[in-house]
């Protein structure tokens, strides 16, 4: 349920700033907040539909010539209200989830040879985001032209520790690496 509202809140704190479309919503998500919140084209679409059930999005159809019309989303007043109560509340979260941990403990029913392939993969993956996010210095100047003065700056902080958190995951899976070869 966790992950539904930060979703949720996510969407309000997009449209916080302005009205979107679906598709803008999801290339927001997707250039700012990835390395963190990941969100689905059909996971954005459906959840904004359950922000207009509870009155906390309403949309405006935008008729066009050329393209096919779309729906142009806003937040409403109850929407601002519920996503700064969310704010509010602090976080206090230290939950943390790994598919790739959960393997990695039950590996001992593999051999080393398949783990060492698993932890390569998890390095070069973690090293071709670090790449990605070499482009959100760029996004945070393009968008904070638009946003209140100290957005940007926690902006960056999230992006910081996205980066961090992706160098020392390289470092993790390298050390382990070694220490399984060390095994053989």
């Amino acid at each position: 349920m966790e992950e539904a509202m930060s979703l949720a809140n996510g969407i309000l704190g997009f449209l916080a700033y302005k009205e979107m479309t679906g598709y803008d919503l999801t290339k927001a998500f997707d250039s700012s907040v990835r390395f963190f919140w990941h969100a689905q084209k059909a996971q954005v679409y459906q959840t904004l539909d359950k922000l207009e059930k509870q009155g906390f999005v309403t949309h405006e159809r935008v008729v066009q010539d050329t393209r096919p019309n779309k729906k142009l989303y806003t937040i409403t007043d109850d929407g601002r209200t519920a996503f700064l109560a969310w704010l509010a509340e602090g976080s206090g979260d230290i939950d943390f989830k790994s598919s790739l941990l959960m393997k990695l403990f039950f590996s001992g029913n593999l051999p080393i040879e398949r783990v060492i392939e698993h932890l390569e993969q998890f390095s070069a993956d973690c090293e071709a985001f670090v790449e990605d996010m070499q482009q959100i210095p760029q996004a945070i100047e393009k968008y904070s032209r638009s946003a209140p003065a100290a957005d940007p700056l926690f902006w960056g902080l999230t992006a910081d520790f996205g980066a961090r958190y992706m160098r020392m995951c390289i470092e993790w899976a390298q050390d382990s690496i070694k220490k399984l070869e060390a095994s053989q």
